[in-house]
């Protein structure tokens, strides 16, 4: 009898020692990525870190019913090191309704829409719900911007260029776009949209790009020079900016964290919450619905000088694409 309770004990310390092992790993392993300039093999796990918290959590949970108290308490401190990550995107709370304009001067609307996406009402009844002062479009072609001419009515003006290949990019607002130009940042036929418009009678820099996605090592390679050059012009330019776009990229790459030092931008979604945009199941109706959710992770942005503040940010309704819309208010800062 001796010998069994002392069997299970041992075999309850081994498997304690094995979860906390794990937790242990994910934890090196998510801020290693995350910190470091790795190559794309690597880089792309920085990604996921909301992932590596929900499992350090469950490994938590069960490592609480082996009941080693100690272990335990190691476990917690490395859980606790893995919400550092996580945590500071939702505080202070900003418990703010879907939808509420409180005080804002400004409305964007951020939307991947994609080629192969045909559902072009869905988007259309999106733009006349959310009523933006700006919208950003990326991946369009000209089959899309015929039909997003369609909303003339409410944003009148417009700049940007239509590809075939998922590098088209469109402006449309309802103020006046100042001195609007194309720019090519490293990488040929993907193109950025530079303007400036005026808010309460003072000018915005707007700056709205779609760096490639980091699918193989020249699109990496491509990404990472795109978002050094946006960083520089953005050095140059005087007054209040508005970086937005699809980054292809998350808020715990080393590659945006040195977007962001450099050009000192914050982030709109800053204590609002993660608020995941991609991928949704979209235009991958071969892969299920759950899987897609599992791998949900941040990449359209809008990225604000410390002139501006965020009064609300969140994603919008389905599309018909792989990415949520994202709808940010905005105001200048007291």
């Amino acid at each position: 009898m001796a010998e069994k309770s002392s069997s299970k004990s041992c075999l309850g310390l081994g498997l304690s020692v094995l979860i906390l092992g794990a937790i242990v790993v994910i934890t090196l392993f998510s801020y290693g990525t995350s910190r470091y300039g790795w190559k794309i093999y690597l880089e792309i796990f920085c990604h996921f870190q909301v992932q590596y918290f929900l499992l350090s959590l469950i490994l938590m949970g069960i490592l609480i019913l082996l009941r080693r108290r100690f272990l335990i308490l190691l476990g917690f401190f490395f859980c606790a090191l893995l919400s550092a990550q996580i945590l500071p995107w939702y505080l202070p709370p900003a418990q703010l309704s879907s939808g509420a304009r409180l005080e804002s001067a400004l409305r964007v609307l951020i939307a991947n829409v994609n080629t192969q996406n045909k559902s072009y009402d869905k988007v259309i009844n999106l733009v006349r719900s959310e009523t933006p002062d700006l919208a950003i479009f990326m991946e369009v072609d000209d089959a899309w911007k015929s039909q997003l001419d369609t909303l003339s009515d409410l944003l009148p003006h417009s700049s940007g260029q239509t590809n075939p290949y998922n590098l088209g990019i469109l402006v449309y607002s309802n103020l006046e776009l100042g001195n609007p130009t194309i720019e090519f940042f490293g990488t040929e036929n993907n193109a950025s949209v530079v303007t400036q418009i005026t808010v309460a009678e003072q000018s915005v820099n707007l700056l709205a790009t779609h760096p490639l996605p980091p699918a193989k090592s020249s699109f990496f390679q491509a990404r990472n020079r795109q978002l050094d050059l946006v960083s520089q012009y953005i050095e140059t330019l005087e007054g209040p900016v508005i970086l937005a776009g699809d980054l292809n990229t998350t808020m715990w790459s080393p590659y945006y964290k040195r977007l962001v030092n450099k050009t000192r931008l914050n982030n709109a979604r800053d204590d609002f919450g993660i608020l995941p945009t991609w991928p949704t199941k979209g235009t991958y109706h071969r892969i299920p619905g759950w899987l897609t959710s599992l791998f949900l992770i941040p990449i359209d942005h809008c990225l604000i000088s410390s002139e501006l503040d965020t009064t609300n940010i969140y994603t919008g309704a389905d599309t018909g694409s792989d990415h949520r819309p994202l709808i940010v208010d905005l105001r200048f800062a007291s």
